[in-house]
């Protein structure tokens, strides 16, 4: 069944994007690798991430951020209307995180009914992995 179509007229300042939560997996590492074509060793290899100083294998930054947009896409319901997404990748997300997707409305554009989110993950402590995020979607 598809999600229901976020609308323009339905949104205001200050709502929340529906969060998603993800715990990441070494599994997940090896998946992207192979999507992405990514096949730097400290998303793979437990051993080499530990020579380069990571407790584990680290999530590739590109696929925190695949999940914040796909939080986004979940929350308007059509991914089509997704026109940017910007962020800064700012920790590591290692193996057993949990890790929060979530975001806010700061602003409404009358013009082009266009919505501008902020845009964050963090991890179970608190700690952003994702920060200075911002979505721009275009609703009908």
């Amino acid at each position: 069944m598809p999600l229901k179509e976020l609308k323009y007229s339905e949104v205001q300042v200050g709502d929340e994007v529906t969060p998603f939560v993800h715990t990441f997996e070494k599994m997940d590492a090896i998946i992207y690798a192979g999507a992405s074509g990514d096949f730097n060793p400290i998303h793979v290899d437990s051993d080499v991430a530990k020579l380069a100083g990571h407790p584990n294998v680290i999530a590739h930054g590109l696929f925190n951020m695949a999940l914040l947009g796909k939080t986004i896409t979940d929350w308007i319901g059509n991914p089509g209307n997704l026109k940017k997404l910007s962020c800064q990748f700012r920790g590591r997300v290692i193996p057993g995180d949990t890790v929060t997707f979530s975001g806010v409305v700061k602003a409404k554009e009358d013009a082009g009914q266009l919505v501008i989110l902020g845009v964050w993950a963090e991890n179970q402590d608190g700690t952003r992995v994702l920060e200075r995020a911002e979505a721009t979607v275009k609703l009908p």
